[in-house]
């Protein structure tokens, strides 16, 4: 997700350095339900790919359905469950780091852990927002075209993703504002399997 990193930076393609810069998928910094203030928390937290400071959870407390309090509890936690996800993910697919596989060679598997913590930094972002349907459209539609160009493997993309919200729910507190949590995961999952393998003829200006 928007990760130079994916590949040395030297074999990126053109269409893939392009892509990079755009495949941006947060939507709250624009959203126009948020006051002002708290879409600037989200423009530099985003910019900073960095967790919500204390004071900027308080600032999200009072927005309905906002769970900032379980986002605050559960941001300590972020890097065991995206590890957790990547070891049950490699269990049951063990073929993906081997030679040939869709996250093979090595770094391939690293933009990909990459990637499953920076999906879970903007779930994370949407739940203390209150907004399910954080996300940004042109930013997805880029992330789709980026891993197209890249032949991401969708499939394990997606199933690392569907393990880290189980993991984040066994790990999070039983409270209502849990149910935001996970509907903000169903609504990033939805979008990555709507995602098509192959490349379409679409340019995004």
């Amino acid at each position: 997700m928007n990760d130079s990193n994916i590949r040395p930076q030297a074999s990126l393609s053109a269409r893939a350095l392009t892509l990079i810069p755009k495949a941006r998928i947060l939507g709250l910094p624009g959203d126009p339900r948020l006051s002002f203030e708290q879409r600037n928390i989200f423009a530099d937290a985003d910019e900073l790919r960095r967790q919500l400071h204390a004071h900027e959870l308080d600032l999200l407390r009072g927005n309905p359905q906002s769970a900032a309090s379980l986002v605050g509890a559960l941001q300590p936690h972020a890097e065991t469950l995206v590890a957790r996800a990547r070891s049950q993910l490699l269990e049951e697919q063990p073929e993906l780091i081997q030679p040939g596989g869709g996250l093979y060679p090595p770094f391939r598997a690293a933009a990909c852990w990459r990637d499953l913590w920076q999906f879970l930094r903007c779930v994370l972002y949407g739940a203390a927002s209150g907004i399910v349907d954080f996300t940004a459209p042109r930013g997805v539609k880029a992330l789709e075209m980026l891993y197209q160009e890249l032949q991401v493997p969708l499939g394990a993309m997606v199933r690392g993703l569907e393990l880290l919200k189980q993991n984040t729910l066994t790990t999070c507190p039983q409270q209502p504002s849990a149910d935001m949590l996970m509907a903000c995961f169903d609504h990033l999952i939805g979008n990555l399997r709507s995602f098509r393998a192959h490349p379409a003829e679409e340019n995004l200006a």
